[in-house]
């Protein structure tokens, strides 16, 4: 990562920053966060992240609408066992259709 400075952020005001986040990153809220993130169209920084939030905002290429579908398919694809049937079960995902009705 390019220093701080790149950014127009001096290591007072990038303390500053860290103080403000209490010292965490402001995804994870790990300890003793070191990358200094910025929006890659404004240059505006946004804030201090560790090494893997960082990346990881870097692989979805700061797309929000992606990172909102992540969240969506992390939240609703734990797949189950469903009982359809006395002592036959069937793995199902509660985003991808319902269980079989117990009619059929």
């Amino acid at each position: 990562m390019p220093p701080a400075s790149s950014y127009g952020v001096g290591e007072e005001e990038f303390q500053e920053l860290l103080a403000e986040q209490r010292g965490v990153c402001a995804i994870c809220r790990r300890p003793d966060p070191e990358h200094l993130d910025h929006d890659h169209r404004t240059g505006w920084v946004r804030g201090i992240l560790c090494f893997n939030c960082n990346g990881g905002l870097g692989q979805f290429k700061d797309n929000a609408d992606v990172l909102a579908r992540a969240i969506t398919y992390l939240r609703g694809t734990t797949w189950q066992r469903v009982l359809i049937h006395p002592g036959v079960f069937q793995m199902c995902s509660p985003t991808r259709g319902r269980p079989p009705s117990q009619r059929s």
